[in-house]
């Protein structure tokens, strides 16, 4: 298993110079430096020019796995940032693969492969995984989907390399369980390699894996479990996650080489991606250059690789400026749709007449089909069965709801009775389509707070909706119902 980190010195639009694998101030998990390198031309040039010889030597069908952005992104005169799409600058062609997992008793769509079944503590079967080329014979493939699922797709999906800018392997602890995650998800097979940007949060994290590698792989004494946070819905957002230098100079190269669980010297394979980068007219396999001690003795210029200064670096004023104007217009926003659902929900009576109801002052409106259950003794109570009201900006929504979507499926219910749920949809579209685990789309409507819509026509039309959705949906509150109560015979709660 091999894990490459690409980084290194760089200057910034606003002329700040830095090395990426430095700390920086108020930034623990480096999502800043991480943003600048993944969203890149610069990096991902350099990337590519390491990705492209490794493909090279594996043949005409490896291609890359692309999980993370697909934009890059400069910084104009005015100081707006301008984006254009990553798949623009990559050779050898572009495509992707759709990741999608079934409900429970759920087939796949047509066209998809069946990768691997999502099982329970029990053993039960509470969902497929199936993936899903759009073509094929592009070297570089975007992956669709939830990657949380590559543990059961990764090997389906087959790639030689993948190259990853997400912020999925940071945002945790360094534990256990996020290597475990780890090879799981990205290092499932022996012969792949993963290119990553090198932080200082991905320097640490190799760092602890490898001491994890080398220790046996030891266990967590205890489950890991993510800290408790406190959440205050009306503070601004932290402007890190808006915080994203632009490099426009910089020396990005190999700077950090992982295999079979240890560090290697990571300046042989810069030296044949430096050749190969500028001398695109020799046939030679990377892994050659590397691993032949005669070809690395007459062909490559092997030099050090240049060390990270140890001071921790402070967030450069021109993306620290940036971040702060997108925070000011997150909270104008937030304060804009605020104003405007509360004077919504007070046209909307006719709904709270039938039941529906605000579980926190100013929050959206639910319709429980149960009364609220404990799922586990731990939790707090709720309906087994609800609807949603969601209004976004542009559109208005109704959305069914269970809360056991791993013991139910939803899907298959719904689906069953499609005909009589567009019934009661019409004239407005039921897509039946899932916004996340456990829901369904009852029904839609164009115009949502950003819009002049009569909310109170809209709501008493909802109003006269719900009875009928609450007798479809009896069936599904019996069998959670039955569910909890098997679950409680059974001495498991």
């Amino acid at each position: 298993m091999t894990v490459i980190l690409i980084g290194g010195p760089m200057a910034v639009d606003d002329g700040t110079t830095m090395d990426s694998r430095q700390a920086m101030s108020g930034d623990p998990r480096s999502q800043a430096t991480h943003a600048s390198l993944a969203t890149s031309l610069l990096w991902w040039l350099s990337a590519s020019s390491l990705v492209g010889p490794i493909l090279e030597s594996a043949g005409l069908t490896a291609f890359a796995l692309v999980i993370g952005v697909r934009s890059v992104q400069e910084v104009l005169p005015d100081g707006t940032v301008k984006r254009t799409r990553l798949a623009s600058f990559l050779t050898g062609g572009t495509t992707r693969v759709e990741l999608i997992r079934t409900g429970i008793g759920q087939q796949l769509p047509e066209g998809y492969e069946k990768a691997g079944e999502m099982r329970a503590w029990n053993d039960d079967v509470y969902g497929t995984v199936g993936v899903k080329r759009t073509s094929q014979g592009s070297r570089w493939v975007f992956l669709d989907g939830n990657e949380y699922y590559l543990n059961l797709a990764g090997r389906a999906i087959g790639p030689t390399v993948i190259v990853d800018t997400s912020l999925s392997l940071i945002g945790g602890t360094l534990s256990a369980h996020a290597f475990e995650s780890l090879e799981s998800r990205r290092l499932f097979d022996d012969e792949t390699v993963l290119v990553l940007p090198h932080t200082y949060r991905t320097g640490a994290l190799m760092e602890r894996y490898v001491e994890w590698v080398q220790a046996g792989r030891p266990k967590d004494h205890e489950p890991y479990v993510a800290a408790p946070t406190e959440w205050d819905p009306v503070a601004p957002p932290d402007p890190i996650r808006y915080t994203c230098p632009v490099p426009v100079r910089a020396q990005f190269e190999v700077t950090g080489l992982v295999q079979d669980g240890a560090w290697r010297d990571p300046s042989d394979l810069e030296a044949a991606r430096s050749l190969l980068q500028a001398r695109y007219d020799l046939k030679i396999g990377i892994w050659d250059l590397v691993g032949n001690p005669t070809l690395r003795r007459t062909l490559l210029a092997t030099l050090p690789i240049r060390e990270a200064p140890g001071e921790t670096v402070e967030v450069p004023p021109g993306a620290a400026a940036r971040a702060r104007r997108r925070v000011a217009k997150k909270m104008d926003d937030r304060a804009a749709e605020k104003a405007a659902l509360r004077s919504i929900y007070e046209l909307l009576a006719p709904m709270r007449e039938v039941g529906w109801e605000e579980v926190t002052p100013g929050g959206n409106l639910f319709l429980p089909f149960t009364e609220p259950f404990h799922r586990w003794p731990e939790d707090e109570p709720f309906p087994l069965v609800r609807l949603e009201l969601v209004i976004s900006k542009r559109h208005c929504a109704v959305n069914a709801f269970t809360i056991l979507y791993n013991q139910v499926s939803l899907g298959s219910y719904v689906n069953s009775r499609r005909a009589t749920l567009e019934e009661i949809a019409a004239p407005e579209v039921c897509t039946l389509g899932g916004s996340g685990s456990g829901r369904a789309e009852l029904w839609r409507e164009a115009g949502g707070w950003g819009d002049t819509v009569d909310w109170a026509a809209r709501g008493t039309a909802i109003a006269g909706r719900s009875p009928r959705w609450a007798e479809i949906f009896r069936d599904l509150c019996d069998e959670c119902r039955a569910i909890l109560e098997g679950r409680s015979g059974s001495g498991n709660d």
